[in-house]
């Protein structure tokens, strides 16, 4: 009996032993606060993804000679301070080892893990389990991110993102290529329009995306959802999907090829409203012009496609042009008190039938309803009239169909993208997927 007891002790034991060391221990290395998430499926993905990055990091044609495991999901992560990174399951750390010195790079070893400084300012450090790709940085601070790698690889599952309800979120879509992350993880210019719904008070960092992700034609594709783990913030997110309704495609062709983005959508006006009432990234860019003309009464009057078009953000120029379908004008009867209550140093004018511009030291905006019940707006009179329009060159017809029958569909054209945040996500979208020209988000 003793010796039963005994052997089922051991077997005990030994499953408990196994179960610790399960084949996805090395996601473990993912800092768990991370903001950012994507997983990558290699074998289900086709020229694209994160094998392109690594090859080319490491100078191999077969990324699995060096050592890595393919077989498993690879991810990308932003962590809480910025840094961006890639894991991966190592298959042979004796490979990876021999690799880099090939490479001939001096590996230097803290604590039980290995690093390397890469030519390109990324750090690689590995592990027996996870291989971690992390910068770019500069040779001043490659000792200060070795330290905080080697943190990570030595994280636990309690500490890791594998205890996160990011992770189970993420590991819910069943996709070659998917996406879970904060709307703070962002570039500031495009956080506004991905907050559309939550509550007025609500932190970007409870506003998730999870989303499907594919690279086709030079574009980047995401298709998801926005959501949130803080139950009021979710409740009012779902009753804003609500709202949109599918595009019929009236202003797709007027977007230009160099503009930096566009909102497409299709909405009753005044159910929209409310959201844009409440979301305090689009409250700040109409602040130029709110305080002399009321833009929710004219927003209230859409009913059908509406666009929201930026040439360019973070000038000190107002430069958004929208143009719209309407139902009502109603508030063409309170343009002459809207003149007369204009704030010091501005001026409302007429430009034309039903026709009108405000001007101060720092904003001119034209706007107006045509003879078809449509709005045209724009930073002067000619682009207001061309604001409902085609462009003379705009976006390509494949991406204007795609746009037709989604509810709400974002393009980010990555050419025009400003700003070190920005900029630090496009050098890092290109040898992850290759040359990108925009960055699609539909909502799912």
């Amino acid at each position: 009996m003793k010796r039963i007891s005994f052997l089922l002790s051991l077997f005990m034991a030994l499953a408990l032993t196994l179960c610790s060391c399960s084949n996805d221990d090395y996601i473990n290395a993912i800092p768990g606060n991370s903001t950012l998430l994507i997983s990558m499926k290699p074998a289900k993905l086709s020229g694209v993804g994160s094998p392109t990055m690594l090859k080319a990091m490491l100078h191999v044609s077969n990324i699995e000679d060096a050592g890595l495991d393919l077989s498993e999901d690879i991810f990308f992560f932003e962590d809480a301070q910025g840094n961006l990174g890639l894991c991966a399951k190592v298959k042979d750390d004796d490979d990876l080892e021999k690799t880099v010195k090939r490479l001939k790079i001096d590996i230097h070893h803290k604590r039980d893990y290995n690093f390397a400084a890469l030519p390109n300012n990324w750090i690689l450090g590995w592990s027996k389990q996870a291989a971690l790709l992390m910068g770019p940085v500069v040779p001043a601070a490659q000792a200060e991110m070795m330290s905080l790698m080697a943190k990570y690889l030595g994280e636990d599952e309690d500490n890791g993102i594998k205890a996160t309800p990011v992770y189970d979120k993420l590991d819910s879509i069943n996709a070659p290529m998917s996406l879970v992350c904060q709307t703070s993880a962002l570039p500031d210019q495009f956080v506004a329009p991905f907050t559309l719904g939550a509550p007025r008070d609500a932190n970007p960092a409870d506003v998730y995306i999870a989303a499907e992700m594919k690279v086709a034609n030079g574009r980047l594709h995401i298709n998801g959802q926005t959501f949130s783990f803080k139950r009021n913030i979710e409740q009012a997110l779902q009753q804003a999907h609500a709202i949109y309704r599918p595009i019929k495609g009236k202003y797709v062709k007027s977007m230009a090829k160099n503009d930096m983005i566009g909102m497409f959508l299709n909405v009753n006006g005044t159910k929209f409203i409310k959201l844009m009432q409440q979301n305090r990234g689009l409250q700040a860019l109409l602040a130029g012009i709110n305080s002399a003309i009321d833009m929710d009464n004219i927003i209230k009057g859409v009913n059908g496609d509406m666009t929201i078009i930026a040439p360019s953000l973070g000038s000190d120029n107002f430069q958004m042009t929208m143009a719209a379908q309407l139902k009502n004008a109603d508030w063409l009867g309170d343009v002459d008190y809207w003149k007369q209550s204009v704030p010091q140093g501005g001026h409302i004018g007429d430009w034309g039938r039903d026709c009108y511009y405000y001007t101060d030291s720092k904003t001119t905006y034209f706007f107006g309803v045509t003879q078809d019940w449509q709005y045209m707006s724009g930073s002067s009179k000619e682009k207001a009239l061309q604001s409902i329009k085609a462009a003379t060159h705009p976006i390509d017809a494949q991406l204007q169909q795609a746009i037709i029958g989604q509810k709400l569909v974002m393009v980010i054209n990555l050419a025009t993208v400003n700003g070190s945040k920005a900029q630090a996500v496009t050098g890092m979208l290109s040898p992850l997927f290759g040359k990108l020209n925009a960055i699609v988000y539909t909502l799912k």
